[in-house]
């Protein structure tokens, strides 16, 4: 049975796209997945981001999905956004050879690539094993010619096709990067095509200068003329090409932590200053079973690494936090042992990582309420349930659910500062009327209701709520409090079951006579 209706006021969206996207931000992956097949493309693209953030359960749903069409999109963010951090890391996890081919083609229409990426995507081999070749689409390769003399030419040297290594190296010729032509002369040379390498030598195409440090290093035309006359000349380029800049492929806990690069005096004369790219520790390839066998001690620099990634062994993982407790803020998709764990440390994790863990866990899809109202302790539980991180807070209204502490809640004071991500991320800023004033968050019939009633509850709100007001703020910040009490509404009546949300969609585009919480009530009494 529809609810009884206490409002003759019509709610509709005025910019549905939009409005879709806010609403989407209270739904779980799964309610996802099943809903992105019945939104438009222009609706989708509209979702990856609300509320002022991208919207990451949308975002790792495209990813699930894995259409073509979504790839651009993906990329994009990754390479524009940075957020969710952990997308450019699913991405290369996933080892697809058209995946790597935009991301390396991406260099002309997007920001730059970083470079370690572009050498590992030039290499097209595994990410998981260095070696398996992972070759670029033949569409692709054909868009990679002619050769115009930028940064992805240089990136080819490192190619493991010697087609490829070989095309670069005679078109870059003396100007080619020497890191990159060591590379690519040995690609050459192991192939058995030697023939070409003593071309390049008898044209003098090769680099001819020293370099290194205080040009220490003979030149890479003298390091090919040696392993062209002698196998220890060869050896000695083999050699070299360990010490010059390389796609990463990291096997040890002292690779992870840059030991070269941060204890530079071990090494009077390194040709690479650093192996890890600190812009993003989702790009080195990593040689986890090697790292998983190295029983040596895990510096905080490499534990903040691995926690960082997406590919790492839930044992690993366990160790780490198990000594660095406070790093698992930082595990984008942690598993329900992970939390087990820590709530095992007693109170030497502390309630905001417990917090930041379990709200994690609500975005990834990895940890449910029951889980954490099971596991975590009772009073770091009082904490998870007067939650207010958006991103989590469908999560937080299910727990509140369990513990019998959904309802109605007055807003006193009647707009909060925190966001309830740490203790030190304002929402709002004194001074700033439009942080402050109930009209913008909510709608003109708000402003009247703060005015005319000393105190006001969340459901009072979002009674004479807008829906573009609340879903899809422009100028105002809807409070946090009735963004959960919002929250809580659509578990309570739609949640689990996508052809509710789908009413619910229709109803707020078409206009619905009521207030938003009588529209997911009828959306789902209709349904039931």
């Amino acid at each position: 049975m529809a609810p009884q209706r206490r409002s003759w006021k019509t709610v509709r969206a005025r910019n549905i796209a939009r409005c879709t996207a806010g609403l989407l931000r209270f739904a779980t992956p799964g309610e996802v997945d099943e809903l992105l097949g019945h939104l438009s493309d222009s609706r989708v693209r509209h979702a990856t981001a609300s509320h002022g953030m991208p919207n990451r359960v949308v975002i790792e749903a495209l990813l699930r999905r894995g259409r073509t069409a979504d790839l651009d999109l993906l990329i994009q963010h990754a390479l524009l956004v940075g957020d969710p951090p952990s997308l450019l890391g699913r991405l290369l996890d996933l080892d697809d050879p058209e995946v790597n081919a935009t991301l390396l083609t991406a260099e002309s229409a997007l920001a730059g690539i970083p470079r370690n990426l572009r050498r590992q995507l030039a290499r097209q081999t595994s990410r998981r094993d260095g070696v398996t070749p992972v070759p670029l689409p033949a569409s692709f390769r054909d868009d990679l010619f002619p050769l115009h003399g930028g940064a992805l030419d240089h990136a080819l040297l490192y190619a493991a096709d010697p087609e490829l290594a070989g095309s670069a190296l005679r078109f870059l010729g003396a100007g080619a990067d020497p890191h990159g032509a060591v590379w690519a002369c040995l690609t050459l040379l192991d192939s058995g095509r030697a023939h070409e390498v003593r071309q390049l030598v008898d044209d003098a195409r090769l680099p001819a200068f020293r370099w290194g440090p205080g040009e220490s290093e003979p030149s890479v035309l003298a390091y090919a003329q040696a392993a062209l006359q002698s196998g220890e000349g060869r050896e000695r380029l083999r050699e070299l090409s360990g010490r010059v800049r390389r796609p990463e492929f990291l096997q040890s806990v002292a690779e992870i932590a840059d030991a070269g690069g941060c204890e530079p005096w071990q090494d009077a004369q390194p040709l690479v200053r650093t192996v890890v790219n600190r812009r993003h520790p989702c790009i080195p390839r990593v040689d986890w079973d090697a790292v998983c066998a190295d029983q040596s001690p895990i510096p905080a620099r490499a534990a903040r690494f691995i926690v960082k990634r997406t590919d790492v062994p839930l044992a690993l993982i366990r160790r780490v936090v198990a000594e660095y407790p406070e790093l698992a803020v930082f595990i984008s998709d942690p598993a329900p042992e992970v939390l087990r764990d820590l709530c095992g440390q007693g109170a030497r994790p502390g309630a905001d990582v417990l917090l930041k863990v379990v709200g994690n866990g609500f975005v990834a899809g990895t940890i449910d309420a029951a889980f954490v109202v099971e596991t975590v302790p009772e009073e770091v539980l009082r904490t998870v349930a007067d939650s207010l991180w958006l991103p989590g807070i469908r999560g937080t209204a299910q727990v509140r659910a369990l513990l019998h502490r959904d309802g109605d809640i007055e807003l006193s004071p009647p707009f909060l500062e925190e966001t309830g991500h740490g203790r030190t991320r304002r929402l709002r800023e004194p001074g700033v009327p439009n942080h402050w004033n109930p009209e913008l968050a909510y709608g003109p019939e708000a402003l009247k209701l703060f005015r005319d009633r000393p105190r006001v509850t969340a459901d009072e709100v979002l009674a004479v709520a807008q829906p573009d007001e609340l879903l899809a703020p422009n100028k105002g910040l809807p409070d946090p409090r009735v963004l959960r009490r919002l929250a809580e509404h659509i578990d309570r009546h739609i949640g689990g079951r996508p052809e509710a949300w789908l009413v619910a969609l229709k109803l707020l585009e078409d206009g619905f006579v009521g207030t938003l919480p009588e529209l997911f009530a009828t959306a789902g009494a209709v349904t039931s």
